[in-house]
């Protein structure tokens, strides 16, 4: 089935902005190893981060005060009613409680209503004594957590000052959440109700297990191809992994899937290995992979950092037409058609640092074009097609 995709008119003064990779490498090379080591550590030993024992709100006020650390001064609890009924294996519970996420902004300089969020929840559970008391929960989810207080770290270390406010969101009540409300719901149905214009979302979740593949499996959600394909660009370029991205599907997953259902985009980071200590007393930081943990950071950093300086919400124009563009994402070709081509059009395909690499001409009342993309590496493409009226601009993925 081609997919139809509805893109906004632009005018000829409008142009992509190519992207300086400097800022990019800069964070990236930012990220520490020791750092991330003595956070996982420090999340292990609060004992359990548990959403029933009775330090939950004690974990959100530390994660809040170690975002406060590096300088950031929009930091707050998101606070939350949550209704739990579970009788699962230990876990009795049909109660309300009150949950903590913990959310951090930069606010952007030029773009401040456009929100770019990277996440992971805080809250663990282990399924083979009282998790109120033991609950270590290294790989799940103190990982997760991690990649958004390193990134943090960084990019104020860096004193990056980003054209779109960049959220760092840490989410409780995740591990149960089929059985009640998770913070991610929370604060993605806040979102939405309140019309946050979020571009984009990715999402850290047990991301420091691997048995030597070092394979990052990346989601693939209709829809979020954009974000996906800068995800898999950043992974294969910055990083010593290899993307492995999911079979197109229409759910987010986990603390994804809220913000999915909401109608935002985004992307799930998750080890390709599935760690054999998942919600058990063993899932410590001495069963991670502390070089693989790294690397997977440098994919939510770079991701961030990419798209703030590179892609952004499209803005309506005055003039709305209809193309197919399919495959997109592609492999080996990338076709184009026009439902109403009346004038000569200029068809011109770039990358990401301006170079073009494509530029032909299609006859008024030519509709259909295929471009060949096989010598082409993987990554993200903008194509204009110009009438000599009109500039419509889009992103490609191979």
């Amino acid at each position: 089935m081609f997919a139809i995709i509805l893109f906004s008119m632009q005018t000829i003064n409008a142009q992509y902005k190519s992207v300086n990779d400097s800022p990019i490498n800069e964070g990236i090379s930012l990220i520490n190893s020791d750092s991330i080591a003595y956070q996982l550590q420090w999340l292990q030993n609060m004992g359990t981060r548990f959403m029933m024992a009775p330090n939950h709100r004690e974990v959100a006020e530390n994660i809040k005060a170690r975002f406060e650390s590096y300088g950031i001064t929009e930091v707050r609890l998101d606070s939350f009613q949550c209704y739990t009924n579970i009788n699962y294996s230990n876990l009795h519970y049909d109660t309300t409680t009150w949950q903590y996420n913990v959310e951090a902004k930069i606010i952007g300089s030029v773009y401040p209503d456009e929100e770019i969020i990277v996440m992971g929840h805080h809250d663990n559970v282990q399924l083979e004594s009282d998790p109120e008391i033991f609950a270590p929960g290294a790989d799940d989810n103190a990982s997760g957590t991690v990649a958004a207080l390193e990134t943090a770290r960084v990019i104020m270390e860096m004193g990056y000052q980003p054209e779109r406010t960049i959220v760092f969101l840490t989410t409780a009540a995740e591990e149960l959440m089929n059985f009640g409300d998770a913070g991610s719901e929370h604060y993605a149905t806040q979102a939405e109700a309140e019309g946050t214009n979020i571009w984009g979302v990715i999402n850290n979740d047990m991301i420091a297990y691997d048995n030597g593949s070092n394979i990052m499996t990346l989601s693939n959600v209709i829809g979020s191809e954009e974000i996906t394909g800068v995800a898999s660009l950043i992974t294969s370029t910055y990083t010593y992994l290899t993307p492995d991205v999911d079979s197109p599907t229409s759910s987010g997953g986990a603390d994804l899937a809220a913000f999915i259902e909401m109608g935002y985009k985004g992307v799930y980071l998750m080890e390709k290995v599935f760690n054999p200590y998942y919600h058990s007393e063993l899932d410590l930081v001495e069963n991670c992979n502390l070089d693989y943990l790294t690397e997977a950071i440098k994919i939510s950093c770079g991701t961030v950092i990419y798209t703030d300086i590179s892609v952004g919400i499209d803005k309506p124009g005055e003039k709305e037409t209809l193309i197919s563009v399919y495959p997109n994402p592609c492999k080996d070709v990338i076709n184009i058609k026009l439902s109403d081509n009346t004038r000569k059009s200029k068809i011109m395909l770039y990358n990401t640092t301006g170079q073009l690499l494509y530029n032909t001409t299609m006859d008024a009342y030519q509709n259909n074009l295929s471009i060949d993309m096989i010598d082409y590496p993987a990554g993200v493409y903008v194509l204009y097609i110009y009438d000599n009226k009109d500039l419509t601009k889009m992103k490609i993925l191979r």
